[in-house]
């Protein structure tokens, strides 16, 4: 779930109305994003396996990488800060600014190949370990690299069928997203 959503079900759990989350929500984000930044824990020992690597890699090569994440912007950023992984990352496409995975994905390709930092040709593939990213890479007609690393049982993900389907990003190669 993005974000927005999470707060959005929190609240009507709660019992509020509809009206009043949706008046509410601007200032909840904003209050959302600094509580975060105030305690987001270190992260460093976090990695999934193969991680540095991988990014260390894609980066020596020139890729252009982006973050598609359900997280609103600056907790997105803050993650990626404490778990050291901040500067791998050019640009991203968060929570707050579509309706689902699939919306940022298309947000994120939009402005790579806006900015001119990819062609209409290039080789665009989306990594995650959830079933939405495999389905944000099906919208989009790009390919689906789905890792097991994450909560979803390994069967759920090959019932959607990804392009790859990784143990970890140790197994990831060059050649599977060139």
């Amino acid at each position: 779930m993005l974000d927005p959503d999470i707060l959005r079900v929190m609240m009507r759990t709660a019992g509020l109305p509809r009206a009043a989350i949706r008046e509410a929500m601007p200032e909840i984000l904003i209050a959302a994003e600094r509580y975060y930044q105030r305690v987001c824990p270190e992260l460093s020992d976090k990695h999934c396996p193969g991680v540095v690597p991988v990014l260390e890699r894609l980066t020596r090569r020139g890729m252009l990488l982006g973050l598609v994440t359900g997280n609103l912007t600056r907790i997105g950023w803050r993650k990626l800060e404490r778990a050291g992984l901040r500067g791998f990352f050019r640009f991203g496409a968060f929570g707050e600014m579509a309706k689902n995975r699939s919306g940022l994905a298309r947000l994120a390709i939009r402005e790579a190949r806006g900015r001119g930092w990819i062609g209409r040709e290039a080789a665009v593939s989306l990594i995650g370990d959830a079933p939405q990213d495999i389905q944000a890479a099906r919208a989009n007609r790009i390919r689906a690299i789905s890792v097991t690393t994450g909560i979803t049982p390994v069967e759920e993900l090959v019932t959607l069928h990804p392009d790859l389907l990784l143990r970890d990003l140790r197994e990831l190669r060059l050649r599977m997203v060139e």
